[in-house]
C-alpha cells in the first residue's frame, strides 16, 4: 500500500471549519418586517368572500272582499246592499 502525505499545518487547520456558518441575530424590528412580507407569498391564494344579495321586500297582499246582501224585511219590498272592501296586509 502507498503512504499517505503527510497535510500541511494550514489545511489542518481548515478541517474543523463548519460546512455552514451560524446565521446572523435579525433585530426584532426586522424580524416583524421580515414575517409581514413572508405571509405576503401564499402556495394557495385565500378565497374571496361571496357578496350576499339583500333580500327585497315582498310587495304588501291586497285582500278584496265584496259582500251582496238582498233582504226582503216585508212581502214585496227588495232590499240590495252591496259592500266592497279592500286590506293590505304586510308579508312576514
Amino acid at each position: 500500500m502507498a503512504k499517505r502525505k503527510k497535510q500541511s499545518s494550514k489545511v489542518q487547520k481548515k478541517k474543523g471549519t463548519k460546512a455552514r456558518t451560524k446565521a446572523k441575530k435579525v433585530s426584532k424590528a426586522a424580524r416583524g418586517k421580515a414575517a409581514a412580507k413572508r405571509t405576503v407569498a401564499r402556495a394557495k391564494p385565500k378565497r374571496v368572500p361571496v357578496k350576499k344579495r339583500m333580500k327585497q321586500p315582498a310587495p304588501p297582499v291586497v285582500e278584496t272582499v265584496a259582500v251582496e246582501v238582498f233582504e226582503q224585511p216585508v212581502p214585496g219590498v227588495m232590499t240590495a246592499t252591496e259592500v266592497e272592501e279592500a286590506e293590505l296586509r304586510k308579508v312576514s
